[in-house]
């Protein structure tokens, strides 16, 4: 004897379920994206907490792509490879704007060396 028999669920079922999964990858990307790609906390001084809640929004993010992945095959994939590109230009654009500024900084510095006449750290007699 065989069990009941499922039904396949109904187009506005599937709807629906699409419809979650698309707005938890929207929240979780928001708490991701606040909480651990803006933050300019050096990592030796995050604490556990604040680790743990990093490791949330990720994993967070990860399930919602998985989840939406299953309401429309290839969309949770796309999603999440969309949002790590976007993240990954703008790291790049910020890494950017750091280098060039360090490199002003240094030809600033170099500037004021040469013109009080310093080498190496020490001042010319």
């Amino acid at each position: 004897m065989e069990g009941p028999v499922q039904r396949p669920p109904a187009p506005f079922e599937m709807q629906q379920k699409y419809i979650k999964s698309k707005q938890e990858f929207e929240a979780a990307f928001k708490e991701f994206h606040k909480q651990v790609f803006t933050s300019k906390v050096l990592d030796s001084n995050k604490s556990t907490a604040v680790k743990n809640t990093e490791t949330h929004a990720v994993d967070r993010l990860v399930n919602a792509a998985v989840a939406l992945e299953m309401a429309n095959v290839g969309e949770g994939l796309l999603a999440l490879i969309t949002v790590v590109l976007r993240e990954l230009l703008t790291m790049r654009d910020r890494a950017n704007d750091i280098d060039y500024e360090l490199c002003k900084a240094v030809r600033d510095l170099n500037k004021l060396k040469s013109e009080l006449g310093i080498t190496d750290g020490k001042k010319k007699q």
